[in-house]
């Protein structure tokens, strides 16, 4: 199983397309923390086109509660971030097995991923740039993770 976490996610737009694209490609998803709840968010369903109703959704209060629960389910657990410790995405990519348990974190639009997660999870990974920019948009990130580790 393949799982994205959107924990403190601000936009309710970006959330929505992280939620299509996990329709597309097979992917579950967990939010945490302030990310909007797909249900309250009538203005933007749009973005989804209904794919809320398709994708499997779990809701959890705090990012500890999804690693605790990610953890007694066997899931390997990884950050999508920007660290002098980091992995790069296409290398990390290589050592999943197919039928691994896989939850990815995807942090704050401006913070990103909270220091206190990073410290829990497995792995840290990030999406190598080639020019002026450092990272991407979360949506764009996501679509890009969730493409590379779909095994």
């Amino acid at each position: 199983m393949r799982v994205v976490v959107l924990e403190n996610i601000r936009s309710a737009y970006n959330v929505w397309n992280i939620i299509r694209t996990a329709d597309a490609l097979g992917w579950k998803v967990w939010i945490c923390g302030y990310t909007p709840d797909p249900g309250d968010h009538k203005k933007v369903v749009k973005t989804s086109l209904w794919a809320e109703n398709e994708v499997w959704i779990k809701q959890f209060d705090y990012t500890n509660d999804v690693i605790k629960y990610a953890k007694e389910n066997n899931f390997k657990i990884i950050a999508a971030e920007i660290s002098e410790w980091a992995i790069e995405l296409w290398k990390y990519s290589k050592t999943l097995k197919a039928d691994e348990n896989l939850a990815v974190i995807f942090g704050n639009e401006v913070d990103g991923v909270m220091k206190s997660t990073l410290e829990m999870v497995d792995n840290i990974v990030y999406i190598s740039m080639k020019w002026i920019k450092e990272s991407l948009n979360v949506g764009q990130t996501s679509a890009i993770f969730m493409r590379e580790l779909n095994n």
